[in-house]
């Protein structure tokens, strides 16, 4: 599989979704399971969460993601919910495809420059699940349901630019569909 990987183009997935709908868990069961996909690390200025992995983000002080952005040193960021978040730009890695886990403003500005990328929109089952799954993360009432609110906005953004959605209801199964999904879009892109 490597030798295939080395004689096409890269490709770029850009997983989205709202806050609590898996995203970072799929990413990191997708790219331990696929050596031939690395996972962006984003940059943050918001505070560490108690479910954050160590390696879940670059978490910055706002002077130094001011900095880089102004080296232009990301492939997209945005401003949600009053944090700063930046996909760096990516070092060459040979042979490896990019898997991006950002939100939709991010997906937009990604569509603009890779449009061959595969976008794919993962979601919880229904606004409950979704806020509940919010709550069981750390996050209080209050920004549990300024994200419920704003997954709505992010669901139609999704839909407007193409975005596939992926039901988050069945952990295994969803990973299992994204790299499907992954796999087909690689081979389209052979």
């Amino acid at each position: 599989m490597g030798d295939a990987i080395r004689h096409r183009s890269a490709v770029v997935i850009v997983l989205s979704g709202p806050g609590g709908a898996g995203k970072g868990t799929i990413a990191r069961a997708l790219v331990k399971r696929d050596e031939g996909l690395v996972l962006s690390r984003s940059w943050t200025t918001r505070p560490r969460r108690v479910d954050d992995d160590a390696d879940a983000y670059s978490f910055v002080d706002s002077a130094a993601f001011e900095a880089r952005r102004s080296d232009g040193g990301f492939v997209e960021w945005n401003e949600f919910l009053g944090f700063m978040y930046g996909t760096p730009t990516p070092d060459p890695d040979e042979g490896r495809d990019l898997l991006l886990e950002i939100d939709v403003a991010g997906g937009r500005q990604v569509r603009d420059r890779l449009p061959g990328a595969l976008f794919l929109f993962v979601d919880a089952p229904d606004d409950v699940e979704l806020r509940s799954r919010l709550l069981g993360r750390g996050d209080d009432a209050e920004r549990a349901d300024a994200r419920v609110a704003e997954a709505a906005r992010e669901r139609l953004e999704a839909d407007d630019l193409g975005y596939r959605r992926v039901l988050n209801d069945d952990l295994e199964a969803t990973v299992d569909l994204v790299a499907g999904l992954i796999r087909d879009h690689r081979a389209s892109n052979g």
